[in-house]
């Protein structure tokens, strides 16, 4: 393996480790939020449903819901962004565009540029995809589960409200 892939999957799983190092922390810090549904409820709702389709998106990767972030892996699903180092930084140029990025986004944000550069490019589009888009800030995620997440993917872009 030649020494720049090498040296990329480094920094990769250094800044991996600072995310999940940081998680019990920000814990702390987080207020709760008015998330209400378990796992097994997610998977009653209908098949086409963002709920269904985020437990769906948790188990195949074996995760559960994650308390005080479960808004954030509904965003993961929502937006297309994988649960790698990757696609949380993406996420997080997103939220920035979209002004709706937490602070401790904003920290990941900037970490995220430093450690890989070499994907300055992709946050920028993800950053403009976050300014063209509905602002998720407004939105109570939980009172939108039961829609077609087709139908909030396309609300999204549009820029209108996902109601």
């Amino acid at each position: 393996m030649k020494f720049g892939k090498r040296f990329r999957i480094m920094r990769k799983r250094i800044l991996g480790a600072m995310i999940v190092d940081s998680v019990p922390i920000l814990n702390q810090l987080r207020r709760n939020n008015n998330w209400t549904y378990g796992l097994a409820e997610l998977h009653r709702f209908p098949a086409e449903s963002w709920g269904a389709q985020l437990a769906d998106f948790l188990q195949t990767r074996n995760f559960g819901l994650l308390p005080k972030y479960e808004t954030h892996d509904a965003l993961h699903l929502l937006l297309g962004y994988d649960t790698t180092v990757e696609g949380e930084i993406r996420l997080q140029a997103f939220m920035l565009g979209n002004r709706s990025a937490s602070f401790a986004g904003r920290i990941l944000f900037v970490l995220g540029l430093i450690f890989l550069p070499e994907l300055w490019r992709q946050f920028r589009q993800d950053f403009i995809r976050g300014c063209e888009s509905q602002s998720v800030r407004e939105w109570n995620i939980p009172d939108l589960l039961l829609t077609d997440l087709s139908i909030v993917k396309r609300n999204l872009a549009n820029g209108g409200k996902a109601r």
